[in-house]
Order: C-alpha cells, then structure tokens, then sequence
C-alpha cells in the first residue's frame, strides 16, 4: 500500500512540474521591433515600435513625402505586431546579402525580445520566414499612415 501512494506521489509531482514548464519561446518577450529601408546614396527610412511609442524617421533626399515623428501607441496596435512575429520561425529565418552603399536598398528588421536581437537583412522571398517579415512590414507601414 506504501509503494503505492509513493508512485502516485511521485506521478503527481513529475505532472506539476511538466504542466508548469514552458519552452524559452513562451517566456520571450518582444520589447521592440523596427523596420529600416536603405537607398544606398538615397538614405534611409526608419519606423521603430515598443510597447509605448512609434518613432519614424528619415535621411537624404530621395524620401521627401516620408513623416517624421515620435508618438504614443496604442497597446492594440503593439499587440497586432507582436501577436504576428513566431519566435521560432525568426530563430529559423536567413538573411540575404546585404547590398551596401553602392550596390542598391536594403531591407533591414531588428526583433528585439527580453533574451536576443535578431537583424534580418534582404530576407529572401523563397526562404523560411519570408512571409513573417513581410507582414511585418505591411503591419509597421499600416501604422505609418495610421499614425
């Protein structure tokens, strides 16, 4: 009888701790997400996210339309671009090559989470997480014109 309420003891605590566990992706936070395109010589345009601000910005000459600003966000709109991005897909995802001053634009995402800082550049559209980045740039330039 013993053994039995020792095995049923033990079950019992080996299912709590299995139950109480989560996987690092699940304990990940997203503190900041932007998006950054490059004209090479043109310059540059960039939207940066957080749970409390969006903050947009320009260089050069080439992107005279492009607003410029640094405004409060709304939490829903934080939470639509956070509930997009699958950790483990970014932890997958490959970046291409980055073409530099001369050579051409270049798309560049920086996920910031509590643990990493993943940079993805020229994600190319046949890879593996493609899809994740560019809805991410769709949600950022939503934003954009929101705001």
């Amino acid at each position: 009888m013993m053994k039995i309420i020792k095995i049923g003891f033990i079950l019992s605590a080996l299912s709590l701790f299995l139950l109480n566990c989560k996987t690092a992706a699940q304990n990940t936070t997203i503190t900041s997400v932007s998006y950054t395109h490059t004209a090479g010589r043109g310059g540059r345009t960039f939207i940066n996210a957080t749970k409390d601000s969006l903050e947009s910005n320009k260089t050069g000459g080439r992107f005279e339309d492009y607003p410029v600003f640094k405004k409060k966000i709304d939490k829903k709109d934080w939470d639509k671009i956070v509930s997009d991005i699958n950790i483990s897909l970014l932890e997958k995802t490959q970046s291409g090559k980055a073409r530099g001053y001369y050579d051409g634009p270049d798309h560049i995402f920086r996920i910031t989470t509590t643990e990493k800082e993943y940079e993805l550049i020229n994600v190319p559209e046949n890879s593996e997480g493609y899809k994740q980045i560019e809805k991410l740039k769709n949600n950022l330039d939503n934003l954009l014109k929101k705001y």
